[in-house]
């Protein structure tokens, strides 16, 4: 019979469960090591730099006692960092794969996922374990671009998790947030040239929604779409409530400047104000555009073009 204390109602206050992913150097650690009272398990020696509590793992029987020391209470934290997926999966196969490879056991195609999936289902069994005595748990990842052969469209190039695909899909699911960490990237066509340029701001963003070039989730009724990677950032955008995301919808539409665009958004809100956030989204596409529309009739002179003036 099903115990009457797993019955509940209403908003629950449990620590985050967040699942952190990008490319080198972006500041995935430093976001980590700034939850409270972080414990890294560090695989990666990426909190050296950091004024944190850390466990430098070697091996994956390291891990697996560094994990049972938490659940145990004998290392003390407010939020478990797991630092990196990626090298910590490598540890793992060395255990599970010690005369082959994950891609070689049993003849291929796939079947080291079958070892690869029950081991990481017990660490998963044990972050959860770990994860209701109060604590935040961050997984950090490094990622990879891969061609995806879209079955109703061509191929395109998309981020994704550098680990086994089956890891990372138990991974993302469990995750209450799976954050795409990378520089802002902007494109403007210089005065001399036919080609766009792209560089970067040198602006780290987290991006909270999941596009075709990469995945990503947040369960939050009024989390952003994208926060700055920083811990700060993070708590304020959990704190969103629906006066926010109305003074958001404000200045978007301030930005963009149609009044038959407002008029249109305005009257929506007020038939289905339930559906705020597909306003606020609808939005965001409509300054994407304007923004977009605004870089293409601006010229952008280019360094040879400046110097000479």
């Amino acid at each position: 019979m099903i115990d009457k204390k797993k019955f509940s109602k209403g908003r629950l206050a449990r620590r985050d469960r967040i699942f952190a992913y990008g490319m080198d150097g972006v500041g995935k650690t430093k976001f980590a090591c700034g939850a409270p009272d972080p414990l890294v398990i560090d695989a990666n020696k990426g909190s050296l730099k950091f004024d944190v509590s850390r466990v430098e793992v070697e091996t994956w029987e390291e891990t697996l006692e560094a994990l049972t020391m938490v659940e145990n209470g004998e290392l003390k934290c407010g939020t478990l960092v797991l630092d990196s997926i990626s090298d910590l999966e490598l540890m793992s196969h060395k255990v599970l794969f010690p005369n082959s490879t994950a891609s070689e056991h049993g003849g291929g195609y796939n079947k080291g996922d079958d070892l690869i999936t029950p081991e990481w289902r017990r660490v998963l069994a044990q972050l959860e374990r770990i994860w209701v005595q109060g604590k935040g748990i961050i997984l950090v990842a490094h990622t990879l671009v891969k061609t995806f052969n879209d079955p109703n469209g061509p191929a395109y190039d998309r981020f994704e998790i550098a680990s086994r695909p089956a890891l990372a899909r138990q991974l993302k699911i469990w995750s209450d947030y799976v954050f795409f960490c990378r520089e802002e990237v902007i494109t403007a066509k210089a005065k001399d040239e036919r080609r766009a340029k792209s560089t970067t701001t040198g602006i780290r963003y987290a991006y909270a929604t999941r596009t075709p070039a990469y995945d990503a989730k947040a369960r939050g009724e009024f989390f952003p779409d994208k926060i700055l990677l920083s811990w700060k950032a993070f708590e304020d955008a959990v704190k969103i409530g629906s006066s926010d995301v109305l003074a958001e919808i404000d200045g978007m539409l301030a930005e963009i400047g149609s009044d038959q665009l407002t008029a249109t958004v305005k009257d929506y809100m007020a038939k289905y104000p339930q559906q705020i956030v597909e306003s606020r989204n609808g939005v965001v596409a409509e300054l994407e555009k304007h923004r977009a529309r605004q870089v293409q009739t601006t010229v952008v002179e280019s360094p040879a073009t400046a110097t000479n003036n």
